[in-house]
């Protein structure tokens, strides 16, 4: 009963034998915002690619197939999800629990179940 919780000896162990350093909550969620924060300048960007050929079909003189900025925009929003979009703890992307998929603006990682947000 007044043993020290398994993971709060071995994750520090384990971080120390492997050369990464530990990860406090605070400094956790601070990256997690940055991450957050470049996952909607990727989707805008994706957005904006689409949005602009499609108003560039519609008033001017040049035709560009649509099918390809949708596929520029795809990968973007693909690279965002699955490349940028990570637990900085674990480094596994965030996922509801039992669910398969990216989960959007999650409040603990899915995978370590440390705090990605304050609320």
């Amino acid at each position: 009963e007044g043993l020290p919780n398994r993971d709060a000896l071995c994750l520090p162990l384990l971080a120390a034998l492997c050369g990464a350093k530990a990860m406090t909550e605070n400094v956790v969620i601070k990256e997690f915002a940055k991450r957050e924060r470049k996952l909607t300048v990727i989707f805008a960007v994706s957005f904006a690619i689409f949005g602009l050929t499609l108003l560039m079909n519609a008033f001017t003189e040049i035709y560009i197939n649509p099918a390809l900025p949708f596929l520029v925009s795809f990968a973007l929003i693909f690279f965002g999800l699955y490349k940028v979009y990570r637990c900085p703890a674990c480094n596994s992307a965030p996922r509801a629990i039992g669910r398969a998929g990216v989960q959007i603006s999650p409040k603990n990682c899915g995978n370590c179940g440390i705090k990605l947000k304050l609320k």
